[in-house]
């Protein structure tokens, strides 16, 4: 940056200072800074990252299960096909699909418990819901609806 520039940019970020200033907009944020929050611990950013963790872990086993590359079934789920389909194609009930799901998902879900990415109950829990028949994308992927006007 040029000596020039430099000057340039310091003088109008010293005049947008004093305009919030004057106008009592920053008065807000010299307060929060003086008094901070404590800032939220890692555990509460915790859930939404094991949420994607398993996520990962059940598309990659589905896709496993259903012989074909993640990258391969996530282009097929967005072309508007079902893993019920893909399953039907392969021969497979969705008995047999939630079984064989659960074998290829069993080991991934315990690499991730043993390097205390997810507790062994959040891995119990997953388990658990395919086991009662909750196969994600088995009917498509559901996207909002769009706004029509």
């Amino acid at each position: 940056m040029t000596p020039f520039a430099a000057v340039a940019v310091k003088t109008v970020g010293a005049a947008g200072a004093a305009a919030l200033l004057s106008l009592g907009l920053a008065t807000g944020l010299v307060q929060a800074a003086s008094n901070p929050t404590p800032s939220p611990s890692a555990s509460a950013k915790a859930p939404a990252t094991d949420r994607r963790v398993i996520a990962r872990a059940v598309f990659e086993s589905e896709a496993d299960v259903l012989g074909i590359a993640p990258k391969t079934l996530r282009a097929d789920l967005r072309k508007g096909q079902k893993v019920s389909d893909l399953a039907k194609d392969k021969g497979m009930t969705k008995e047999q699909f939630e079984t064989r799901l659960i074998a290829s998902v069993k080991p991934r879900l315990a690499t991730l418990v043993d390097h205390k990415v997810i507790t062994q109950a959040q891995a119990d829990k997953v388990v658990d819901r395919i086991s009662k028949g909750y196969v994600p994308f088995w009917d498509g992927l559901h996207r909002p609806a769009t706004a029509t006007s």
